[in-house]
């Protein structure tokens, strides 16, 4: 049996290795999620709002057959506009490619060319000196010293004459190589024209059918009652799936890169060119309306970059009713950014992205008539005025920017 001291000390390491292993337990139930559960997480979120966005649309017979093929349509010209301009940068690389060949080609030309001069001129003096032949010399032997001159001469210019035919052989070889590579590139361009426009007929298309879309929900909703009835709708909406996201979010921290958004105020960048057509909280251009406005409109040329105002977790990026094409980042401490009627959408659900870094491009999905960005800033929730943060004007203009 142990004594006493000794008992006391091994129920010590007891408790302490009982106590260790209860922390890393809790540790493992507490552990925060993955980058994976996240985007699980949030892309439960993203499904379950399409599902509803849907199941209002059979609810609402004709008028949401409008709404599904508005919905379809710019979710269609949002993805073709993406790939174009993925194919127009390969047309771009492949078009700079081959003139860096051809440069090359040239130059590797008159390597060519000088090797042969040279060449050219080695055969020239052999033959001005003389064209005698090795053996003529042998079987002369009445001037030995000059036998001896002329064939150390000979085997200088004979090892001359190879060391040329061999650098002018790897040159040529080298001319194949970039000729055979052009070839290639010029091919690899001309798939990416035959891609590009087949996209733009597609693209085509895609209009078309938005526009029709749009001209039949604008006769189907010409009254004031109707319009305020669909902002009241959407305004529901996105409330609903900002508690969505927030509930979603509530135990996933987001890495901040500096000091934090709340430190941010008044040092951000707008999110793209332009100025807002309307303030902060006044009332929405429509008769009777109870509603103000809860972020702000940037009128931007179509096309143009739009870019996030700070460093966050890409929460949702989907087509909404009402807002077209719609981004939301989250920036941690319980902050929101807002991006809706774009063009086409750069990022994806659980994304990271800096501030600056391209989310999307302007566009006026969600059936809007005018080209530009609706974006909001929100608080636990809550919308904010959007001005007080972003002091700075956007930098940045078309996409090919990056």
């Amino acid at each position: 049996m142990l004594p006493t001291p000794l008992l006391k000390m091994n129920r010590a390491v007891l408790i302490m290795l009982s106590v260790l292993v209860c922390a890393v337990c809790i540790g493992v139930v507490f552990a925060e999620p993955t980058q994976q559960e996240t985007q699980k997480r949030l892309s439960k979120v993203q499904e379950q709002i399409r599902k509803s966005q849907q199941k209002l649309e059979q609810q609402r017979g004709e008028l949401g057959d409008l709404e599904k093929l508005l919905r379809e349509s710019e979710e269609s010209i949002g993805n073709l506009n993406q790939q174009l301009v993925v194919t127009e940068t390969e047309l771009k690389q492949s078009q700079e490619k081959i003139v860096e060949l051809q440069v090359e080609e040239k130059q590797l030309q008159k390597q060519l060319s000088k090797h042969h001069d040279i060449l050219y001129a080695q055969v020239r003096s052999e033959y001005q000196y003389g064209g005698q032949q090795k053996l003529k010399l042998l079987l002369n032997q009445q001037e030995p010293e000059k036998l001896g001159r002329n064939l150390i001469y000979y085997d200088y210019l004979h090892r001359a004459r190879l060391s040329e035919i061999d650098k002018a052989t790897k040159v040529l070889q080298s001319v194949n190589e970039v000729q055979i590579e052009i070839r290639q590139q010029e091919k690899l361009a001309e798939q990416s024209r035959v891609s590009l426009l087949k996209e733009k007929q597609l693209l085509e298309q895609a209009q078309s059918q938005r526009k029709t879309a749009i001209s039949s929900l604008n006769s189907n909703v010409s009254s004031e009652k109707e319009k305020l009835a669909s902002l009241e709708g959407n305004e529901k909406r996105l409330k609903g799936l900002i508690e969505e996201l927030r509930a979603t979010l509530a135990d996933i921290p987001v890495f901040n890169k500096g000091k934090g958004f709340s430190k941010s105020q008044g040092k951000l960048y707008w999110p793209v060119v332009g100025k807002p057509s309307n303030k902060f909280g006044q009332k929405r251009n429509t008769a009777r309306s109870n509603i103000n406005w809860q972020g702000v409109f940037i009128p931007s040329a179509e096309g143009n970059n739009v870019r996030s105002i700070y460093h966050g977790r890409v929460a949702f990026a989907e087509w909404m009713r009402g807002l077209g094409l719609l981004i939301i980042v989250d920036h941690g401490d319980g902050y929101m950014s807002l991006y809706g009627h774009n063009q086409s959408l750069f990022k994806q659900v659980g994304e990271w992205v800096d501030a600056g870094e391209k989310v999307a491009t302007v566009g006026n999905s969600g059936g809007n008539n005018k080209s530009g960005l609706y974006f909001e800033i929100r608080k636990q929730g809550s919308p904010i005025n959007p001005a007080k943060w972003c002091a700075k004007a956007a930098v940045s203009r078309r996409p090919s920017s990056g």
